[in-house]
């Protein structure tokens, strides 16, 4: 019954002289794969927005050489957006402080930090947008005899 409808629509149609055609689907420009970017990154979780084609740009450890207490500036094109992530975080919560990490970006300054668990482990900072301008991580780690801290270079 549907089928002979829709002929005799389409024939009533054609008689009237009208061609009826039906819409055609069109390419929609793909946007950045988190959702956000750029500035509209900034402050946002990159495990929840960026992560997906997240590459680490330049880490260093602390103390320097160390496995320990790696930071990371980490980069997602499709958001140009920038975030520091720390990982291996352990230290002794009897005799030092949690170390923590910053990105920074240098056109205005914005921040964001994180700090290392007392159980040790990863934190990432919130995002940044860095599109046209760079920024850098920041790690800080006071082990009761000594502070150590480190920046990694622009990106």
């Amino acid at each position: 019954m549907r089928g002979r409808f829709a002929a005799a629509a389409g024939a009533l149609a054609m008689a009237a002289g009208t061609v009826v055609l039906a819409p055609t689907a069109q390419a929609v420009p793909a946007g950045p794969m988190g959702g956000c970017w750029h500035t509209g990154c900034d402050g946002k979780d990159p495990a929840a927005y960026c992560q997906g084609d997240a590459r680490t740009v330049d880490s260093f450890s602390l103390p320097s050489g160390s496995k320990y207490r790696v930071v990371e500036l980490r980069y997602s094109p499709s958001c140009e957006a920038i975030w520091s992530r720390m990982s291996k975080g352990n230290y002794d919560v009897n005799n030092a402080t949690a170390p923590h990490t910053k990105i920074i970006r240098n056109s205005d300054g914005r921040s964001y930090k994180c700090t290392v668990p007392t159980n040790g482990g990863t934190c990432h900072t919130k995002m940044v947008g860095d599109s046209g301008v760079t920024s850098y991580a920041y790690g800080w780690y006071d082990a009761s005899v000594l502070v150590y801290t480190g920046r990694t270079g622009n990106y």
